[in-house]
Formats: structure tokens, sequence, C-alpha cells
């Protein structure tokens, strides 16, 4: 099956982004943009995963369930998962490790936890944009232990990516690299790459995406597509 992939998007809970970002009216935006799978990446918290995975399932359109986590290094990392359980053990771990720093919605933006139905059920209390305490070897580890699928985010951008904050793309088992939309190939080096919108507003969802010929919608199948495919478009 082919699937037309975005799999870097914020709902409301990351503080940057639009509080029109629940997970139903993604899951609906996505839908209207020709996606057939998708997945929710907030910022170092997975509270909004199970409204996600039901909006998604409700719609019939298959998602994987993420986070983008800041490493110690404050370089972000997209962090995929096929199981919610195993997403929500991961959240855990790396909001646990968060700064006990509270968030200042006035100044930072809120982070509402919502329901499938757009209830909003609370509000996550420490500051998401913090860096955890592990770093990118670690991050590596524990992802691919709850079977999940490891790849630096926008690695061509002048902020938070792993080039910009190490001054090199290290040789890790990283599972492929995110470029922007228009990012320059050549700087993934060995790696397989894909592109996603990092959206974090609705008119955007969809706007960088990635297609993949899958048997089915898992991290085991999307790994095997990687590396059969080397460096995509």
């Amino acid at each position: 099956m082919l699937y037309r992939a975005d799999f870097h998007i914020h709902s409301c809970l990351s503080p940057c982004a639009s509080l029109e970002m629940s997970p139903s009216a993604i899951v609906e935006q996505a839908r209207l943009a020709g996606l057939n799978a998708l997945a929710l990446s907030d910022h170092n918290c997975a509270f909004n995963l199970p409204a996600f995975d039901a909006c998604c399932r409700q719609a019939g359109i298959e998602c994987l369930l993420g986070m983008e986590v800041t490493s110690v290094e404050e370089a972000h990392m997209l962090c995929l998962f096929d199981q919610l359980d195993a997403a929500m053990e991961f959240g855990d771990a790396i909001y646990t490790s968060l700064p006990e720093v509270r968030n200042q919605p006035e100044r930072f933006g809120d982070q509402p936890i919502v329901a499938e139905d757009e209830e909003i059920l609370g509000f996550a209390d420490k500051y998401l944009i913090s860096a955890s305490t592990f770093d990118i070897s670690t991050l590596v580890d524990m992802v691919h232990a709850l079977g999940g699928l490891f790849v630096p985010a926008h690695i061509d951008r002048a902020v938070f990516g792993i080039i910009s904050q190490l001054g090199f793309l290290p040789e890790e088992d990283f599972d492929a690299v995110e470029l922007t939309p228009r990012g320059d190939l050549s700087l993934a080096g060995r790696y397989p790459v894909m592109r996603n919108s990092d959206s974090h507003q609705l008119d955007s969802v969809g706007s960088g995406y990635t297609e993949f010929d899958l048997p089915c919608l898992s991290v085991a199948a999307l790994k095997e597509a990687l590396k059969s495919s080397g460096n995509l478009p």
C-alpha cells in the first residue's frame, strides 16, 4: 500500500503550537490534505497521544505515536512507535526527566491535554521546551529497546538540529534523518531521509511528507523500507 505520511505534527500540547491543533482537528485536516499516515510528535510529552490514536482510528487513518524529544545536547529527535503503550512508557521517562520548571502560559503558551472530543482534561505543568537529561546515544538505545524508530529531526536547520548543535552528523544507529521539505539531501550522509511538515498550525499539515510503499504501517515495515531505499528524494 502506498502511504503518504507526515510524521512530525504538533498538537496544542506543544506550547509553540496553535491552540486549534487538537488531535481531532489535525486528523480532519490531514484527511483533507490527502494524507493516509500520520504521527503526533509533541515536544517531550505524550499526554495527547491517546486522543490522537482514537481520532485516527475513528477516521480510518493509520498512525504512529511519537514525540520530538530534546536531548541533553539540545538537539531535537523524532521518536516514533507503533504501539501506544510503548509510546506512553517512553513519554513518561522523558517527561519525568525534564527539569522542575513550570510552564508560564502568559509567556510561552498553554499546554492543554485534550480528549478526542476536544474536552480539556488538564494541562502539562512542566515547560515542555526544556531539554531532557538523556544524551543522543542513550535516547537511541531507549527508543530501540521499546521497538521504536529513531530519527534526528530537521537536521538542516540552524537551531535545534543535530548538525547545528554538534557541528557534525555522528555515526549512530539512526533509522533515518529528517530534512525540511526543501532541505539539502547531501546533508544526510549515509542515512535514509524522510521529510515531514513539522506543523504547528492546521494549514501546514501535509506541507511536507514522504511516500512509502509498505505492506502495513509499522515500525518494522518502515525500517525495512528505509534500509532498502537509501536516501529518499
